[in-house]
C-alpha cells in the first residue's frame, strides 16, 4: 500500500483510517444547523506524536448561542468517540473554524 501520511491516519491502527471516509462518517453522525463542514488534517503534533486535527466550520455568529455550545459540547465527545474506536491511539484536536471571520 502506497500512500502518504496526509491520506492515512491512525497508522498504528489496523488498517489505517482513510482521512475521507473518516470525514463522510463524521459529517453523517455529527449533523448541525451551524456546521456547514468538517475538515480533517494529519501531522505531527508538538510531543512528536501523530495527531489529527479536526476542523468544525461553523456559520458566522454561531458560538453566541448557548444552545449551540452545547451542541459542540456533544460534538466533540462523539468526535472522541469515533477516533477511539476507528483510530486508536490517534489524539482529535478538535477546532472551530469560521470562513469569513478567517478570510
Amino acid at each position: 500500500m502506497n500512500t502518504s501520511h496526509q491520506e492515512v491516519i491512525g497508522m498504528q491502527a489496523s488498517p489505517p483510517i482513510d482521512k475521507e471516509t473518516l470525514r463522510a462518517e463524521l459529517k453523517r453522525e455529527l449533523r448541525s444547523d451551524f456546521l456547514q463542514d468538517i475538515r480533517i488534517e494529519s501531522g505531527i503534533d508538538s510531543s512528536g506524536e501523530e495527531a489529527v486535527w479536526v476542523w468544525l466550520v461553523v456559520d458566522e455568529g454561531a458560538m453566541g448561542s448557548q444552545k449551540n455550545k452545547s451542541k459542540v459540547k456533544d460534538i466533540r465527545e462523539s468526535i472522541y468517540r469515533t477516533f477511539s474506536e476507528r483510530a486508536p491511539g490517534v489524539f482529535p484536536y478538535i477546532r472551530l473554524d469560521n470562513p469569513q471571520v478567517s478570510a
